[in-house]
């Protein structure tokens, strides 16, 4: 697969390489973590010569389909199946034809979105599609150096309307398909008509640091600073808080995220710290869906949400399949919305209530943060003259 780094580029660079990759190439597929710029640079790339740009709508780092226009001509014309409909003309059934783009709309959907069967499968699927008409998709993986992955991370709302609305113009002056519903920050508010662009509603997650109240730097603080900053907030301002710790294979422990604060007590921050601060894909393994983009062991620390413990509000805020799980499971600090987590992220999730207790994914962990927490709160008395 070829290895387009856009660290080393600049996007008027990285647009004229996919412009030509896309002349040899009628049907481009880029994949690669969040924040390297697939979208945007298929956004940028698209004129006259791009039929369609599709992209799986599944939570993380989906995978953008550019296809030539030429192709996409013949795809609309090429039947590919004759799909049964519920309903009837008499006694007989009624029949629609399947076009290869529609086709491919639905494999998309299905595979990557539905079923959350990863990139790997997602291609495949494709590729046997196309083949009908003669044509090879190539792969193309998109990467940055991690600092300028995460700063695109915790950048990508302040131009997502703008880059959303260049789409939906470009999509009108050069007849091009899509199927992208918002990038991350900003989304379509007439799909029908494909007109329109705002912000996602109060009750929507934006996964981009608009669903922050505040981001507070961890630079300077140790594990148990940040333990007891969380039990801090929750217990003077009702509030979510957490932050992300990377174990790697030598036993080190190191803090990789800014400690952030949600705007609600059920504000389901942890997704979204994993996407800014780590970058996952789809890759899917058993119950495990996604692959985190760095090496090592990732954990989601933060306070305790009882709202959290709703299994049917979660399963409608992070469409999730948890269907494994039992209500019975759900009886401690670590939610069900916790115990999907630590599944299908491939993650620790400890949590930690007001009154200092603490729970984990791996309950091993427990003794080891309760020890740290302790010892922070000792230097802490100690610093401000404190007695017990």
């Amino acid at each position: 697969m070829d290895v387009l780094d856009t660290s080393k580029h600049t996007k008027e660079e990285l647009t004229e390489i996919l412009r030509k990759e896309l002349a040899d190439n009628p049907v481009l597929y880029l994949t690669g973590p969040q924040g390297g710029g697939k979208t945007t640079l298929s956004v940028r790339m698209a004129d006259e010569n791009v039929g369609a740009i599709y992209e799986g709508r599944a939570r993380s780092a989906q995978p953008v389909i550019i296809i030539r226009k030429d192709v996409t001509e013949k795809m609309e014309t090429e039947i590919v199946e004759r799909r049964k409909l519920p309903i009837f003309d008499g006694d007989d059934p009624i029949y629609v034809d399947v076009k290869m783009l529609d086709k491919l709309n639905y494999i998309i959907e299905d595979v990557f979105d539905v079923m959350e069967l990863g990139e790997e499968h997602l291609f495949n699927e494709m590729s046997k599609l196309i083949a009908r008409i003669g044509v090879k998709p190539k792969p193309i993986e998109i990467i940055a150096d991690e600092d300028m992955l995460v700063r695109r991370r915790l950048q990508r709302h302040v131009d997502a309307k703008d880059r959303l609305e260049e789409l939906l113009q470009k999509e009108k002056q050069y007849g091009i398909k899509s199927n992208l519903l918002g990038i991350q920050g900003a989304k379509v508010l007439d799909i029908l008509n494909r007109e329109g662009v705002g912000d996602y509603d109060e009750s929507q997650f934006s996964r981009t640091v608009k669903d922050f109240d505040r981001i507070l730097p961890t630079r300077d603080m140790t594990l148990g600073q940040c333990l007891l900053k969380i039990v801090e907030i929750s217990n003077e301002e009702g509030k979510e808080s957490g932050f992300l710790v990377m174990h790697t294979g030598d036993g080190e422990q190191k803090i990789i995220s800014d400690l952030v604060v949600g705007k609600h007590e059920n504000s389901m921050i942890g997704v979204t710290l994993l996407e800014i601060y780590v970058g996952y894909r789809q890759s899917r393994h058993m119950y495990q869906t996604y692959k985190s983009n760095l090496e090592g062991k990732v954990e989601v620390i933060h306070s305790f949400t009882p709202e959290l413990q709703l299994e049917v509000g979660f399963k409608q805020l992070a469409n999730m399949n948890l269907d494994y799980i039992s209500e019975e499971d759900d009886t401690g600090l670590v939610s069900v919305a916790d115990k999907a987590a630590a599944d299908r992220f491939g993650i620790m999730v400890s949590v930690v209530d007001t009154d200092g207790n603490i729970e984990s994914s791996e309950p091993e962990r427990v003794e080891e943060l309760e020890r740290i927490m302790f010892e922070a709160y000792q230097e802490f008395k100690a610093a401000h003259g404190l007695n017990d």
